[in-house]
């Protein structure tokens, strides 16, 4: 896929904000294989993540300055304008979390809220174009968004990131739409999530690849995590919804490469 062709707002990285930042480095390092750079008390010790030579992700541990919260994975979505982006945001609907941020020369990020609540990073590249490798085991596969404000989140999405919207689904039981450019060069969906109830933040849900769901569970259980949704089939390859343990949720998804 050419340069010009790659959907906008692409998911472009991923991070997870936990509590004690060593069981997650055991916990995943077991997991997935990953390894972790420590990028020094200049960046509040930020993790980078490996998956082999590929940088994948990032870590970082949370601080008493932090919103009290979950731990949690943040999708950050590519922009040419970290600026316009927040200035977009707050136009339409969403707030500024965490205003443009220069991360030495690597490049812009921040943090935005959608309509639905739903926290969403954003990254302007400079000399960091972020994840490396996608849709192999140990590493992100898919991402989407689960949000109570369906209509007003795909508006925002549109009209802030540039989304190309695709509706798969549009009925009262299931509505899901996706970023793509024709004919299936799909980059991440949203998905009408009124089970959350009044109130409730809409969230992401980042999917990593397994090379085999059911046994990659059973790992995550004895390592302390837990089954959120027992592994199943889709269209799109057998999955799972689980949580690290400290409670961050993520999905495995059977890798396409797999």
């Amino acid at each position: 896929m050419s340069e010009n062709t790659i959907p906008q707002g692409r998911p472009i990285w991923i991070d997870l904000t936990t509590s004690d930042i060593e069981k997650a480095r055991t916990f995943y390092g077991d997991i997935f294989g990953w390894t972790f750079e420590d990028q020094g008390a200049e960046y509040g010790n930020y993790h980078m993540i490996k998956s082999g030579d590929a940088f994948v992700g990032g870590m970082m541990g949370r601080v008493p300055e932090m919103p009290a919260g979950p731990d949690a994975w943040t999708v950050y979505l590519d922009t040419p304008d970290a600026q316009a982006t927040c200035d977009k945001a707050t136009h339409n609907g969403g707030m500024v979390l965490v205003p443009p941020m220069q991360v030495g020369g690597s490049g812009i990020m921040g943090l935005i809220a959608d309509p639905g609540n739903c926290a969403t990073g954003f990254w302007q590249a400079a000399d960091f174009d972020g994840i490396q490798t996608m849709a192999v085991a140990g590493a992100p596969c898919w991402f989407e968004i689960f949000t109570p404000s369906y209509a007003k989140s795909v508006d925002f999405y549109r009209d802030v990131f540039g989304w190309n919207v695709v509706p798969l689904s549009d009925t009262d039981e299931f509505r899901y739409a996706t970023n793509q450019l024709p004919p299936q060069d799909s980059v991440a969906g949203i998905m009408e999530a009124n089970f959350l109830g009044e109130g409730h933040p809409g969230f992401w849900r980042t999917y990593l690849g397994a090379v085999d769901v059911d046994a990659t569970a059973a790992r995550i259980v004895e390592a302390g995590g837990s089954i959120v949704e027992a592994a199943q089939d889709s269209p799109y390859g057998r999955f799972a919804s689980v949580a690290d343990n400290q409670g961050a949720n993520f999905v495995i998804v059977q890798a396409p490469a797999a």
